[in-house]
Parts: structure tokens; sequence; C-alpha cells
């Protein structure tokens, strides 16, 4: 994840000798945006989507043995429930599902849960939500996503013919042999449900994904569910690669201020626009990524209650020592939603996590997607664990394209970054990660987040800088920590790359970068033990305290 890489966005072509800014002005022409508006978010005063609080009794519907066709009416049907109170939870793995709802009964936000023996029954039970049924046509690639959105807008459950009967759902709306091209489908729904669609919300969304059930969250609030192909889908029925790009830049030039794509622009291989180009495309129009894909139950999650986040107290910086290699560890990719419920659970209860300083990269609108998860882990952060806000503030951008293709650029970088200072603060976030950016890019975070005590540039050493003094420097008097290490050499070489960038220069002061896709807990434990007496682990924090005292003892 996050291997950032000059692409090739769809046919918007950048040839070899073309200059970015060249590319970004032709981008610009193409794309008119409407101004930059303060305009209220449909559902309150988040940046991401906030549900009403759950019910007091969550329902547990187990998924085992469910066809993928009953996987995507119960989550149609979770997410049209939740837009009153959510109360449904599709069950993956039971001990993961376990854990977080006995974690939020535990902290008294829910009272407790039961499982629902009759799944069928809920259409039943629920049938005030819906109004009837939308058939999908699946012989057209990403047919199902057609059929998801006019769902949404219609208030509908999205079935084949044989599973509404067996429901007792009457079939309003089929799909089937209706759209000659995937383009056509998405074009009429953008024609016919634009008012009713939400301005500050898509989803990316892998049909493969789709039977996976954990689109919820985009059902629940109308928000497009789309998918850009990569060059392995090419062939499928309905593709046509160059007329999809163009339709969604017209829909994306059209959403509101500081709009939120959810899911993730990517599978594998030649499948999905791909990371870099995704995350390009949607930063040229002021949109941020909240990747969770894979995250389920969202529509529960984020109506828990947002509790006060502040960090323990801080460590002591140590006395600062000259012949020392001063090292903050800080772990990725933590603006991926996905990771928090498993994931970094495993760093936590590793044996070992605690005896040295690690800082984990978080994304600040986790604290709105999913605030009872986050609250256990800032409550089960020893001293030796920081966190600092992940890429690149709000939400995840790439700021080299932030509002290329937008009228008023800095009006559009305003607005994100007044939310990342908001998100920061609610958080006690103290400094941010960004992915690549130039100094003038730098300038804005420093200029518009005065109460970090630095920048961590850089998802790994990508930056084009060589060389401690071009990594770590000063920038309108805020220390700049650019990533001195990546993954390109593997599990192994962590400590070689940081000798080949320090060199002779001591002390130095270094942004570990730790690819967590890469780096385990067991990795690091290994790293902390080999590095020898001339390294000092510490945290963000007092990495910015020892640089600023060394900077001011030496003008």
């Amino acid at each position: 994840m996050k291997v950032l890489i000059p692409i090739l966005i769809g046919l918007l072509v950048v040839g070899c000798g073309q200059s970015k800014k060249a590319a970004e002005a032709g981008a610009a022409a193409e794309v008119q945006a409407a101004p930059e508006t303060k305009t209220a978010r449909p559902w309150g005063n988040s940046f991401v989507p906030r549900s009403h609080k759950p019910a007091d009794i969550i329902r547990q519907v187990s998924l085992v043995g469910r066809t993928k066709d009953e996987r995507i009416a119960l989550c149609c049907l979770q997410g049209l429930v939740a837009r009153t109170r959510p109360q449904l939870w599709l069950e993956r793995d039971t001990n993961i599902d376990s854990f977080w709802l006995n974690w939020h009964r535990k902290r008294g936000y829910i009272k407790g849960f039961e499982r629902v023996k009759d799944w069928k029954g809920l259409f039943k039970e629920y049938r005030n939500a819906y109004r009837g049924a939308v058939i999908a046509d699946t012989t057209l690639y990403r047919g199902q996503l057609i059929a998801l959105n006019v769902a949404a807008c219609e208030d509908m459950i999205v079935t084949t013919p044989q599973l509404a009967q067996q429901l007792g759902i009457e079939v309003k709306i089929d799909l089937r042999g209706r759209f000659a091209t995937y383009t056509q489908g998405m074009q009429w729904v953008w024609e016919t449900y634009k008012k009713k669609l939400n301005p500050f919300l898509c989803d990316s969304r892998d049909p493969d994904l789709v039977s996976y059930a954990t689109f919820d969250m985009a059902f629940q609030w109308r928000g497009l569910m789309f998918w850009l192909t990569g060059p392995d889908e090419s062939r499928l029925p309905g593709v046509n690669a160059k007329e999809e790009l163009k339709l969604y830049e017209k829909i994306f030039s059209a959403m509101g201020p500081s709009p939120v794509c959810i899911g993730f622009p990517h599978r594998k291989g030649g499948f999905g626009i791909g990371e870099p180009q995704g995350v390009q495309l949607f930063s040229r129009f002021g949109m941020a990524l909240s990747c969770n894909n894979h995250l389920s139950n969202t529509s529960i999650l984020s109506g828990m209650p947002q509790t006060e986040f502040k960090r323990r107290a801080l460590l002591p910086t140590p006395k600062l020592d000259r012949s020392k290699i001063y090292v903050a560890l800080v772990l990725s990719d933590g603006d991926n939603q996905i990771l928090w419920p498993d994931f970094f659970r495993r760093y936590f209860q590793h044996a070992e996590f605690g005896t040295f300083p690690l800082a984990f990269g978080i994304g600040p609108a986790t604290r709105e997607m999913q605030p009872g998860v986050i609250e256990w882990y800032y409550k089960n952060a020893p001293r030796e664990t920081e966190f600092i806000a992940d890429v690149s503030g709000a939400g995840y951008i790439d700021p080299e394209y932030f509002a290329a293709s937008l009228n008023d650029k800095d009006a559009v970088w305003t607005g994100y970054l007044e939310w990342t200072k908001r998100l920061m603060k609610d958080m006690d976030l103290k400094s941010v990660r960004t992915v690549k950016g130039d100094d003038d890019v730098i300038t804005r975070y420093i200029r518009a987040l005065p109460e970090c005590h630095s920048i961590f540039a850089d998802m790994g050493r990508y930056s084009g800088h060589d060389g401690i003094k071009q990594l770590t420097y000063e920038l309108r008097g805020k220390p700049v920590f650019r990533s001195v290490t990546s993954w390109r050499y593997g599990k192994d070489g962590f400590l070689k790359e940081i000798h080949e960038q320090v060199g002779r220069q001591r002390p130095a002061f270094v942004n570990g970068f730790v690819h967590c896709w890469t780096f385990t807990m067991d990795d690091l434990v290994r790293i902390h033990r080999n590095a020898g007496q001339e390294f000092e682990f510490v945290t963000p924090s007092q990495l910015a305290q020892l640089y600023r005292g060394f900077a001011q003892r030496n003008e």
C-alpha cells in the first residue's frame, strides 16, 4: 500500500518530458468545478459519516453459510435500518466481533447483544425500512454496483428474483438488459438520482467485495458506489475506461466541499485503477480517501460515543548526547480504517510491546468512523507509545495533486486543513505525516497546524532527498523529519538505510518510517536489539524536542 510512483491516470497521459504543472493545467482546463462553499454535511458536523446512537441491544447476524446474494440483501437491510437506528451487526469472525461487542458493552455504550437465529425473518420484522427489490444485471461487469445505487436512493433491497420470492419482497425495478455498458448505466444513475445521492460521499467499491457485505455506510448515506477499472478488466462486459473516467471527473467536480471517498481504488495486479492513480484522481478534485473496503459494521461503530482522547503523560526527553543517532520508529498505515479492529492489536498484544518507543500513524477520522475501537488503543497505549496523524491529515490525499482540477485551489486546501486541524485536536495529535510534498506543500501544513511540534513527511524515502541534512531540517521554525527509511531492502534493510543516509553526522535525528505491511512486531524487536549503542530510540515528541534543543545551541 502507498508505494507512490509516477503514474498514468486513465488516458490523461503525462509524457516523460512534460512538467507536472503543465499536466495539472491541462486537467484543470478540462474540468471546472463549482466554487468552494460552506455547506452542511447531511450526517452532521463530522468529516466522515456518523450514525445515530445504536440500539441498546445489538442483533448479531452470522454470515457463515450465507450465499453471496443473501449477504448483499442483508447488508442493504443493515444500511436501511441504520438510517433510523443502527442495530444489525453482520458477523464474519466470531473472535474479532465478540471482542469489540464485549468492549462496547463494558464501556456502557450498548447494554448487550443477541444472536439472530432466523435471518430471513428480519425482512418481515423490518418491512417498513424498504419499499421493494431491485434486480441487478449480473451479466454486466459492475452491474451490482449500478443496482446498489438505485436501491439506496429508492430505499430498496438488491436481490435475485429467486431470493426476492423467498423473502416475500416485491420486485419493483429490474435492471437486467437495460444498459449496454457500465458508463451508460452510471450516467443514467447520475442523471436520475443526483439530487438524492450524497454530495459529500462516494465509495470506490471493488465489485468482488460487494458480497463481502461491508458497504453498509455508503448504502445508509446514499454515497455513490463506483469502480474504475484497471488493464486486467478491459475485456470484461461493459468496460470502457476512457468514458468512465470522463463521467467520474464530471461527477467528482459536482461534489460538495471536502468530500470523502470510502472503500479503496485497487485490488491486485491490474484490477482497479490503482492506489496511487486513484488517490491522485480523487485528490485533483479535493476529495480525501478514508480506506474502509474491508471494515464491517461501520453503520454501528460510527454511532458510538466519542470520548475525550488524550495521550498519557509524555516520557521525559533524554539529555542530548552528540554521539547518538536518535530514531523515532513510526508505523504506517494508520489512516487505513481496516487495520484497527485486529491488525494493530497484534502489536499491542505482543509480549515486548511497550519495552521501547514506538509510534503509530493514525487517520484522525478513525475517531469518527470507529470511536469505541480507537478508544481501546488510547486507553491501552503505554507511555512509550505515541500517535501522529497519518497521510495526509483528515484523509488520504496526494498533496502534490490536491485540488489541481478545481477553480480555487487555495480555498479547497484551506477547508481540508481546517478539518485536519480540528480532527487532530480532538485526538491530541501533535504531528502529521504527509505523502510526499515539496517544501511549499509542507509550508501549508506548518501554517495551518501551529500546534504541531514537527512534520513527519513522506511514506518511505521516496522524496528524492538524499543525506540526513536534506532529510532532517527546519522550515519556518518547525522541524521537518522526512522519511529516512523505506521497505526497499526488505526486513533486513532498516538499519542499513539509516547508516547510508546518516553517514558520519552526529548527532542525527531520524524519522524511522516503518512500513506496517513489511515489519511485524517481532521485526521491530529484532531491530531494537541489533541497533547497537550509537542508536537511541525515542518518541516523535522527544525527537522534535531533541532536534529543537540541538538547533538552538548551534544557531
